[in-house]
Protein backbone atom coordinates (compact mmCIF):
# COMPACT_ATOMS: atom_id res chain seq x y z
CA UNK A 1 0.00 0.00 0.00
CA UNK A 2 1.65 3.66 -1.05
CA UNK A 3 0.68 6.85 -0.15
CA UNK A 4 1.21 9.75 -2.60
CA UNK A 5 1.43 13.02 -0.44
CA UNK A 6 2.80 16.25 -2.12
CA UNK A 7 4.80 14.25 -4.74
CA UNK A 8 5.64 11.86 -1.69
CA UNK A 9 5.21 8.36 -1.70
CA UNK A 10 5.01 6.67 1.48
CA UNK A 11 5.41 2.64 1.37
CA UNK A 12 3.36 1.40 4.01
CA UNK A 13 3.56 -2.19 2.35
CA UNK A 14 5.73 -3.50 5.26
CA UNK A 15 3.81 -1.70 8.19
CA UNK A 16 0.95 -3.64 7.18
CA UNK A 17 2.75 -6.90 7.12
CA UNK A 18 3.94 -6.67 10.50
CA UNK A 19 0.15 -5.61 11.59
CA UNK A 20 -1.10 -8.62 9.80
CA UNK A 21 1.35 -11.07 11.62
CA UNK A 22 0.11 -10.00 15.10
CA UNK A 23 0.46 -6.63 17.40
CA UNK A 24 3.62 -7.91 19.05
CA UNK A 25 5.11 -7.75 15.32
CA UNK A 26 3.62 -4.44 14.59
CA UNK A 27 4.99 -2.75 17.73
CA UNK A 28 8.36 -4.28 17.03
CA UNK A 29 8.61 -2.91 13.75
CA UNK A 30 7.64 0.43 15.16
CA UNK A 31 10.46 0.17 17.51
CA UNK A 32 13.36 -0.45 15.47
CA UNK A 33 12.45 1.71 12.86
CA UNK A 34 12.72 4.95 15.03
CA UNK A 35 10.48 4.79 18.42
CA UNK A 36 13.79 3.32 19.88
CA UNK A 37 14.88 6.81 20.08
CA UNK A 38 12.16 8.67 22.15
CA UNK A 39 12.93 5.03 24.69
CA UNK A 40 16.38 5.53 24.68
CA UNK A 41 15.68 9.58 25.80
CA UNK A 42 13.06 8.67 28.11
CA UNK A 43 16.00 5.97 30.09
CA UNK A 44 18.15 8.16 29.69
CA UNK A 45 16.47 10.77 31.22
CA UNK A 46 14.28 8.87 33.81
CA UNK A 47 17.30 7.29 34.76
CA UNK A 48 19.12 10.59 35.24
CA UNK A 49 16.87 11.77 37.55
CA UNK A 50 16.92 9.04 40.17
CA UNK A 51 20.64 9.03 39.87
CA UNK A 52 20.49 12.95 40.90
CA UNK A 53 18.26 12.74 43.79
CA UNK A 54 20.33 9.55 45.16
CA UNK A 55 23.47 11.97 44.66
CA UNK A 56 21.24 14.96 46.79
CA UNK A 57 20.55 12.42 49.04
CA UNK A 58 23.72 11.47 50.07
CA UNK A 59 24.82 15.06 50.33
CA UNK A 60 22.27 16.20 52.36
CA UNK A 61 22.52 13.18 54.48
CA UNK A 62 25.90 14.43 55.95
CA UNK A 63 24.53 18.20 56.40
CA UNK A 64 23.69 18.60 60.19
CA UNK A 65 20.78 20.75 61.59
CA UNK A 66 20.70 22.73 65.10
CA UNK A 67 17.69 23.95 66.80
CA UNK A 68 17.68 27.02 68.97
CA UNK A 69 15.10 28.31 71.42
CA UNK A 70 15.23 32.56 71.05
CA UNK A 71 14.16 34.25 74.15
CA UNK A 72 13.90 38.11 73.89
CA UNK A 73 13.42 40.56 77.17
CA UNK A 74 9.92 41.81 77.56
CA UNK A 75 10.63 45.46 77.30
CA UNK A 76 13.12 45.49 74.42
CA UNK A 77 11.83 48.45 72.14
CA UNK A 78 12.61 46.83 68.62
CA UNK A 79 9.85 46.73 65.80
CA UNK A 80 10.09 44.44 63.43
CA UNK A 81 12.08 46.19 61.53
CA UNK A 82 14.97 44.92 63.51
CA UNK A 83 13.65 41.23 62.32
CA UNK A 84 14.09 42.53 58.80
CA UNK A 85 18.13 43.20 60.03
CA UNK A 86 17.68 39.97 60.91
CA UNK A 87 16.35 38.20 57.39
CA UNK A 88 18.72 40.11 55.52
CA UNK A 89 21.47 38.87 57.30
CA UNK A 90 20.29 35.45 56.77
CA UNK A 91 20.22 36.15 53.08
CA UNK A 92 23.84 35.93 53.06
CA UNK A 93 23.61 32.35 53.56
CA UNK A 94 22.83 32.22 49.76
CA UNK A 95 25.16 29.28 48.17
CA UNK A 96 26.37 30.12 44.44
CA UNK A 97 26.70 27.03 42.79
CA UNK A 98 27.32 26.40 39.35
CA UNK A 99 26.31 23.89 37.13
CA UNK A 100 28.79 21.30 38.39
CA UNK A 101 27.76 21.58 42.05
CA UNK A 102 24.23 21.03 41.32
CA UNK A 103 23.99 18.53 38.47
CA UNK A 104 27.50 16.49 39.13
CA UNK A 105 27.54 16.81 42.81
CA UNK A 106 23.89 16.96 43.60
CA UNK A 107 24.32 19.99 45.98
CA UNK A 108 21.95 22.18 46.45
CA UNK A 109 20.59 25.39 48.43
CA UNK A 110 19.92 24.76 52.00
CA UNK A 111 17.00 26.31 54.05
CA UNK A 112 16.18 27.49 57.43
CA UNK A 113 13.22 27.11 59.34
CA UNK A 114 11.77 29.86 61.89
CA UNK A 115 8.80 28.72 63.81
CA UNK A 116 6.59 29.64 66.80
CA UNK A 117 5.81 26.85 68.43
CA UNK A 118 3.22 25.66 71.63
CA UNK A 119 3.29 23.06 73.56
CA UNK A 120 0.65 22.82 77.11
CA UNK A 121 -0.08 26.71 76.18
CA UNK A 122 3.63 27.32 76.24
CA UNK A 123 5.11 29.87 73.56
CA UNK A 124 8.38 29.41 71.97
CA UNK A 125 10.35 31.28 69.00
CA UNK A 126 12.67 28.81 67.69
CA UNK A 127 15.14 28.97 64.53
CA UNK A 128 16.13 26.12 62.62
CA UNK A 129 19.59 26.20 61.08
CA UNK A 130 21.70 24.39 59.27
CA UNK A 131 24.91 23.65 61.79
CA UNK A 132 27.11 25.45 59.66
CA UNK A 133 25.45 28.80 59.55
CA UNK A 134 24.46 28.66 62.81
CA UNK A 135 26.98 31.40 63.97
CA UNK A 136 25.31 33.84 61.03
CA UNK A 137 22.08 33.34 62.21
CA UNK A 138 23.42 33.93 66.13
CA UNK A 139 25.25 37.00 64.93
CA UNK A 140 22.27 38.25 63.41
CA UNK A 141 19.94 37.64 66.55
CA UNK A 142 22.31 39.38 68.19
CA UNK A 143 23.05 41.82 66.01
CA UNK A 144 18.98 43.05 66.80
CA UNK A 145 18.49 41.54 70.24
CA UNK A 146 21.97 42.68 72.40
CA UNK A 147 20.03 40.66 75.44
CA UNK A 148 18.81 37.97 73.53
CA UNK A 149 18.63 34.86 75.15
CA UNK A 150 19.55 31.24 72.90
CA UNK A 151 19.36 28.13 73.62
CA UNK A 152 20.17 24.81 71.71
CA UNK A 153 17.26 22.31 72.12
CA UNK A 154 16.32 18.99 70.60
CA UNK A 155 13.44 18.70 68.05
CA UNK A 156 9.72 18.87 69.51
CA UNK A 157 8.81 16.90 66.59
CA UNK A 158 10.38 13.89 67.27
CA UNK A 159 7.80 12.21 69.25
CA UNK A 160 4.74 12.89 66.79
CA UNK A 161 3.89 9.62 65.49
CA UNK A 162 3.22 9.15 61.72
CA UNK A 163 1.05 6.27 61.17
CA UNK A 164 -2.86 7.41 61.57
CA UNK A 165 -4.99 6.73 62.51
CA UNK A 166 -3.13 6.67 65.95
CA UNK A 167 -4.78 5.06 68.74
CA UNK A 168 -4.04 8.40 71.24
CA UNK A 169 -3.39 11.43 68.84
CA UNK A 170 -4.92 12.88 66.32
CA UNK A 171 -3.85 15.86 63.69
CA UNK A 172 -4.72 18.85 61.44
CA UNK A 173 -2.19 20.26 58.88
CA UNK A 174 -2.22 21.73 56.30
CA UNK A 175 -0.02 24.15 54.39
CA UNK A 176 -0.80 27.92 53.74
CA UNK A 177 -0.64 29.71 50.50
CA UNK A 178 -0.46 32.71 48.73
CA UNK A 179 -4.01 33.45 47.02
CA UNK A 180 -2.15 35.02 44.06
CA UNK A 181 0.69 35.43 42.55
CA UNK A 182 3.39 35.87 44.85
CA UNK A 183 4.77 39.38 42.82
CA UNK A 184 1.66 40.28 44.78
CA UNK A 185 2.50 41.27 48.47
CA UNK A 186 0.41 41.06 51.62
CA UNK A 187 -0.37 43.08 54.19
CA UNK A 188 2.77 43.99 56.18
CA UNK A 189 3.57 45.55 59.56
CA UNK A 190 3.92 49.20 58.57
CA UNK A 191 0.00 49.10 57.39
CA UNK A 192 -0.46 47.86 61.07
CA UNK A 193 0.65 51.80 62.52
CA UNK A 194 -2.00 54.30 63.19
CA UNK A 195 -1.09 57.17 61.02
CA UNK A 196 -2.25 59.74 63.33
CA UNK A 197 -1.23 58.17 66.67
CA UNK A 198 1.58 56.37 66.10
CA UNK A 199 -0.09 53.33 68.26
CA UNK A 200 1.02 49.96 66.95
CA UNK A 201 -1.02 47.02 67.00
CA UNK A 202 1.09 44.20 66.90
CA UNK A 203 -0.19 41.66 63.82
CA UNK A 204 0.95 38.61 65.83
CA UNK A 205 -0.73 39.68 69.47
CA UNK A 206 -4.04 37.29 68.01
CA UNK A 207 -2.24 34.43 66.98
CA UNK A 208 -0.01 34.04 70.14
CA UNK A 209 -2.93 34.60 72.07
CA UNK A 210 -4.77 32.04 70.32
CA UNK A 211 -1.48 29.79 70.56
CA UNK A 212 -1.21 30.28 74.19
CA UNK A 213 -4.47 29.32 75.04
CA UNK A 214 -4.54 25.41 73.92
CA UNK A 215 -5.13 22.60 76.67
CA UNK A 216 -2.61 20.72 78.35
CA UNK A 217 -1.43 17.76 76.05
CA UNK A 218 -1.81 19.83 72.50
CA UNK A 219 0.59 21.25 70.39
CA UNK A 220 0.48 24.04 67.93
CA UNK A 221 3.01 24.21 65.40
CA UNK A 222 3.81 26.68 62.79
CA UNK A 223 6.66 26.98 60.26
CA UNK A 224 8.61 28.99 57.86
CA UNK A 225 10.82 27.74 55.48
CA UNK A 226 13.09 30.29 54.64
CA UNK A 227 15.58 29.55 51.14
CA UNK A 228 17.74 32.27 50.61
CA UNK A 229 17.51 33.00 46.26
CA UNK A 230 18.95 35.02 43.88
CA UNK A 231 17.10 37.67 42.22
CA UNK A 232 15.24 35.25 39.47
CA UNK A 233 12.06 35.83 41.28
CA UNK A 234 12.10 39.72 39.96
CA UNK A 235 11.39 38.60 36.42
CA UNK A 236 7.90 37.66 37.35
CA UNK A 237 6.97 40.76 39.54
CA UNK A 238 8.54 43.23 36.12
CA UNK A 239 6.11 40.72 33.84
CA UNK A 240 3.23 41.94 35.92
CA UNK A 241 4.16 45.40 36.53
CA UNK A 242 4.72 45.85 32.79
CA UNK A 243 1.18 43.76 32.08
CA UNK A 244 -0.86 46.32 34.59
CA UNK A 245 1.27 49.51 33.22
CA UNK A 246 0.12 48.28 29.70
CA UNK A 247 3.76 48.20 28.27
CA UNK A 248 5.74 45.31 26.88
CA UNK A 249 8.11 43.52 28.80
CA UNK A 250 12.10 44.14 27.95
CA UNK A 251 13.11 41.12 25.32
CA UNK A 252 15.03 38.65 27.11
CA UNK A 253 18.58 38.41 26.20
CA UNK A 254 19.73 36.34 23.34
CA UNK A 255 21.54 32.94 24.13
CA UNK A 256 25.55 32.67 23.38
CA UNK A 257 24.46 30.22 20.09
CA UNK A 258 22.62 33.17 18.90
CA UNK A 259 24.44 35.72 19.49
CA UNK A 260 27.33 34.14 18.04
CA UNK A 261 24.36 33.91 14.75
CA UNK A 262 23.64 37.41 14.64
CA UNK A 263 27.75 38.51 14.85
CA UNK A 264 27.99 36.73 11.90
CA UNK A 265 25.09 37.94 10.17
CA UNK A 266 25.78 41.14 11.26
CA UNK A 267 29.50 40.80 9.13
CA UNK A 268 27.82 39.48 6.33
CA UNK A 269 25.19 42.44 6.10
CA UNK A 270 27.95 45.25 6.66
CA UNK A 271 30.30 43.63 4.04
CA UNK A 272 27.55 43.28 1.53
CA UNK A 273 26.63 47.69 2.17
CA UNK A 274 31.36 47.81 1.57
CA UNK A 275 30.27 46.25 -1.90
CA UNK A 276 26.94 46.95 -3.08
CA UNK A 277 26.63 50.47 -1.24
CA UNK A 278 23.73 51.16 -3.83
CA UNK A 279 21.68 48.62 -1.94
CA UNK A 280 22.41 49.49 1.20
CA UNK A 281 19.07 50.10 3.53
CA UNK A 282 18.74 52.23 6.27
CA UNK A 283 19.36 50.22 9.70
CA UNK A 284 17.92 53.00 12.18
CA UNK A 285 15.20 50.98 13.88
CA UNK A 286 12.41 52.48 14.57
CA UNK A 287 11.17 52.98 18.23
CA UNK A 288 7.33 51.82 18.84
CA UNK A 289 5.82 55.05 20.15
CA UNK A 290 3.28 53.68 22.73
CA UNK A 291 1.64 56.37 24.43
CA UNK A 292 1.87 55.82 28.35
CA UNK A 293 -0.60 54.14 29.93
CA UNK A 294 0.20 55.74 33.61
CA UNK A 295 -2.26 58.32 32.77
CA UNK A 296 -5.20 55.87 32.10
CA UNK A 297 -4.52 53.77 35.50
CA UNK A 298 -7.44 53.92 37.76
CA UNK A 299 -6.10 54.22 41.49
CA UNK A 300 -6.35 50.70 42.40
CA UNK A 301 -4.30 50.09 39.43
CA UNK A 302 -1.48 52.57 41.10
CA UNK A 303 -1.31 50.74 44.26
CA UNK A 304 -0.98 47.76 43.03
CA UNK A 305 1.51 48.86 40.55
CA UNK A 306 3.56 50.51 43.42
CA UNK A 307 2.80 47.22 45.87
CA UNK A 308 4.73 45.37 43.37
CA UNK A 309 7.29 47.68 42.90
CA UNK A 310 8.07 47.84 46.61
CA UNK A 311 8.46 44.07 47.32
CA UNK A 312 10.80 43.70 44.67
CA UNK A 313 12.82 46.34 46.02
CA UNK A 314 13.94 44.28 48.83
CA UNK A 315 15.42 40.92 49.87
CA UNK A 316 13.27 37.67 48.45
CA UNK A 317 12.92 34.23 49.96
CA UNK A 318 11.59 31.12 48.62
CA UNK A 319 9.31 29.77 51.13
CA UNK A 320 6.90 27.36 52.33
CA UNK A 321 4.54 27.87 55.37
CA UNK A 322 2.61 24.77 57.24
CA UNK A 323 0.44 24.56 59.87
CA UNK A 324 -0.16 21.39 62.24
CA UNK A 325 -2.27 20.80 65.63
CA UNK A 326 -1.94 17.93 67.84
CA UNK A 327 -4.42 16.99 70.09
CA UNK A 328 -5.39 13.49 72.29
CA UNK A 329 -8.08 12.26 70.40
CA UNK A 330 -10.32 13.00 73.86
CA UNK A 331 -9.64 16.72 73.03
CA UNK A 332 -9.44 17.38 69.54
CA UNK A 333 -10.79 20.32 68.69
CA UNK A 334 -9.91 21.95 65.00
CA UNK A 335 -12.63 24.67 65.43
CA UNK A 336 -11.85 25.86 68.78
CA UNK A 337 -7.68 25.95 67.96
CA UNK A 338 -7.65 26.40 64.30
CA UNK A 339 -10.31 28.57 63.85
CA UNK A 340 -8.65 31.37 65.49
CA UNK A 341 -5.52 30.49 63.95
CA UNK A 342 -6.48 31.39 60.46
CA UNK A 343 -8.49 34.74 62.07
CA UNK A 344 -4.94 35.52 63.18
CA UNK A 345 -3.43 35.22 59.71
CA UNK A 346 -6.39 36.76 57.62
CA UNK A 347 -4.86 40.29 59.24
CA UNK A 348 -2.12 39.68 56.42
CA UNK A 349 -5.17 39.85 53.80
CA UNK A 350 -5.64 42.76 51.25
CA UNK A 351 -8.18 42.08 48.91
CA UNK A 352 -6.46 44.15 46.03
CA UNK A 353 -2.91 42.76 46.63
CA UNK A 354 -2.33 39.06 47.90
CA UNK A 355 -3.66 36.82 50.88
CA UNK A 356 -3.50 33.61 52.55
CA UNK A 357 -5.36 30.20 52.50
CA UNK A 358 -4.93 26.75 53.07
CA UNK A 359 -3.62 24.71 50.53
CA UNK A 360 -6.60 22.26 49.24
CA UNK A 361 -4.18 19.50 48.47
CA UNK A 362 -2.20 19.06 51.91
CA UNK A 363 -5.13 20.30 54.27
CA UNK A 364 -5.87 17.39 56.30
CA UNK A 365 -10.03 17.48 55.25
CA UNK A 366 -11.36 15.81 52.00
CA UNK A 367 -14.45 15.46 50.64
CA UNK A 368 -16.47 12.86 48.51
CA UNK A 369 -14.97 9.47 47.97
CA UNK A 370 -12.55 7.75 50.41
CA UNK A 371 -12.54 10.73 53.16
CA UNK A 372 -11.37 8.27 56.32
CA UNK A 373 -8.24 7.04 53.94
CA UNK A 374 -7.36 10.42 52.32
CA UNK A 375 -7.18 12.20 55.62
CA UNK A 376 -5.27 9.88 57.11
CA UNK A 377 -2.45 9.96 54.26
CA UNK A 378 -2.65 13.62 54.28
CA UNK A 379 -1.75 13.47 58.39
CA UNK A 380 0.95 11.24 57.62
CA UNK A 381 2.78 13.41 55.11
CA UNK A 382 2.18 16.58 57.09
CA UNK A 383 3.29 15.50 60.12
CA UNK A 384 6.44 14.05 57.87
CA UNK A 385 7.36 17.77 56.27
CA UNK A 386 6.99 18.96 59.47
CA UNK A 387 9.52 16.75 60.68
CA UNK A 388 11.82 17.13 58.06
CA UNK A 389 11.31 20.44 57.20
CA UNK A 390 11.43 19.65 53.81
CA UNK A 391 11.39 21.85 50.94
CA UNK A 392 10.34 19.37 48.36
CA UNK A 393 7.03 17.88 49.76
CA UNK A 394 3.39 19.67 49.72
CA UNK A 395 2.71 23.13 47.51
CA UNK A 396 5.60 24.90 45.69
CA UNK A 397 7.61 27.60 46.89
CA UNK A 398 6.26 30.90 46.39
CA UNK A 399 8.63 34.47 47.39
CA UNK A 400 8.20 36.53 50.42
CA UNK A 401 10.46 39.60 51.14
CA UNK A 402 12.20 40.43 54.14
CA UNK A 403 9.17 42.85 55.05
CA UNK A 404 6.81 40.35 54.52
CA UNK A 405 8.63 37.64 56.49
CA UNK A 406 9.25 39.65 59.90
CA UNK A 407 5.33 40.79 59.66
CA UNK A 408 4.69 37.12 59.58
CA UNK A 409 7.69 36.07 62.59
CA UNK A 410 8.92 38.47 65.16
CA UNK A 411 9.54 38.56 68.30
CA UNK A 412 6.27 40.44 69.99
CA UNK A 413 7.29 43.89 71.80
CA UNK A 414 5.25 46.68 74.04
CA UNK A 415 2.17 48.31 72.72
CA UNK A 416 2.53 51.36 71.65
CA UNK A 417 5.43 52.29 69.25
CA UNK A 418 5.61 56.32 68.35
CA UNK A 419 8.59 58.49 67.97
CA UNK A 420 8.40 59.78 70.85
CA UNK A 421 10.10 56.19 72.16
CA UNK A 422 13.48 57.67 70.78
CA UNK A 423 13.16 61.12 73.11
CA UNK A 424 12.01 59.15 76.37
CA UNK A 425 14.59 56.74 77.42
CA UNK A 426 14.41 55.29 81.18
CA UNK A 427 17.74 55.88 83.09
CA UNK A 428 18.85 53.64 85.60
CA UNK A 429 20.48 56.16 87.35
CA UNK A 430 18.60 58.81 89.66
CA UNK A 431 18.64 62.16 87.81
CA UNK A 432 20.97 64.91 88.55
CA UNK A 433 20.62 67.47 91.70
CA UNK A 434 20.88 70.37 89.54
CA UNK A 435 18.05 69.50 87.54
CA UNK A 436 15.23 72.59 87.08
CA UNK A 437 11.89 71.18 87.51
CA UNK A 438 9.99 74.35 88.21
CA UNK A 439 9.14 74.98 84.63
CA UNK A 440 6.97 71.67 84.92
CA UNK A 441 3.82 71.21 85.50
CA UNK A 442 2.29 68.55 87.30
CA UNK A 443 -0.29 67.45 84.26
CA UNK A 444 3.34 67.04 81.85
CA UNK A 445 4.25 64.97 84.80
CA UNK A 446 1.11 63.10 84.87
CA UNK A 447 1.13 63.12 81.24
CA UNK A 448 4.54 61.29 80.82
CA UNK A 449 3.76 58.96 83.34
CA UNK A 450 0.63 57.66 81.76
CA UNK A 451 2.74 57.70 78.56
CA UNK A 452 5.54 55.47 80.23
CA UNK A 453 2.76 53.29 81.90
CA UNK A 454 1.34 52.86 78.36
CA UNK A 455 4.83 52.15 76.70
CA UNK A 456 5.64 49.31 79.54
CA UNK A 457 2.24 47.22 79.40
CA UNK A 458 3.08 44.25 77.39
CA UNK A 459 0.49 44.30 73.90
CA UNK A 460 -1.12 41.01 74.98
CA UNK A 461 -1.21 38.30 77.69
CA UNK A 462 0.78 35.73 76.38
CA UNK A 463 4.28 34.78 78.78
CA UNK A 464 6.84 33.67 76.44
CA UNK A 465 9.41 34.79 78.67
CA UNK A 466 9.79 31.18 81.00
CA UNK A 467 12.07 28.59 81.07
CA UNK A 468 9.20 25.70 80.06
CA UNK A 469 10.44 24.86 76.69
CA UNK A 470 14.20 24.70 77.70
CA UNK A 471 13.40 22.97 80.59
CA UNK A 472 11.67 20.23 78.54
CA UNK A 473 13.95 20.32 75.60
CA UNK A 474 17.38 21.98 76.13
CA UNK A 475 20.18 20.09 75.48
CA UNK A 476 21.97 18.54 78.47
CA UNK A 477 25.56 20.60 77.85
CA UNK A 478 23.47 23.40 76.56
CA UNK A 479 23.52 26.96 78.53
CA UNK A 480 21.15 30.26 77.62
CA UNK A 481 24.04 32.19 78.41
CA UNK A 482 24.75 34.30 75.01
CA UNK A 483 27.11 32.48 72.90
CA UNK A 484 29.39 35.87 72.80
CA UNK A 485 30.05 35.69 75.99
CA UNK A 486 31.14 32.31 76.69
CA UNK A 487 34.96 32.68 78.39
CA UNK A 488 37.09 31.07 75.70
CA UNK A 489 39.35 34.73 75.09
CA UNK A 490 42.59 33.82 75.39
CA UNK A 491 45.19 36.33 77.38
CA UNK A 492 46.21 39.79 76.07
CA UNK A 493 49.58 39.12 74.22
CA UNK A 494 52.57 40.45 76.62
CA UNK A 495 53.77 42.39 73.51
CA UNK A 496 50.92 44.49 73.46
CA UNK A 497 50.92 48.05 74.16
CA UNK A 498 49.05 49.25 76.90
CA UNK A 499 50.43 53.16 77.33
Amino acid sequence: MQIEFLNLVIDLTDLLNAVSNGPEAAMWYIFIHGAWILFAYLFITQGYQVWLMLKQDKWFSGIKFTLLAVDIPKDHEQTPKAVEGLFSTVSGAHANLNNVDMYVKGQFQLAFSFEIVSIDGYVQFLVRTPTQHRDVVESAIYSQYPDAEITEVEDYTTWAPTKFPDDNYNVWGTEIVPVKSDALPIRTYPAFEDKVSGEYKDPLAALLETMSKIHVGEQVWFQIMVKPTGVEWLANSEKMAYKIAGKKAAPKPASKGNQAVDVFMNTLDNLGEFVYPLWKESKEKKKEDMPSMMLHLTPGEKNILEAINNKASKIGFECKIRLAYISPKEDFSPPRVISSVFGAIKQFSTLDLNSFKPDPKTKTSTNYWFTKYRNNRRRENIIRACKSRSGAMGYKSFILNIEELASLWHFPGMEVRTPLLHRTEVKKSEAPSSLPIAGFSDNVSSEKEALMAQLKKPAFNVDIDNNYFEDKFAKAKSTKEPARLASTKAEAPSNLPIE
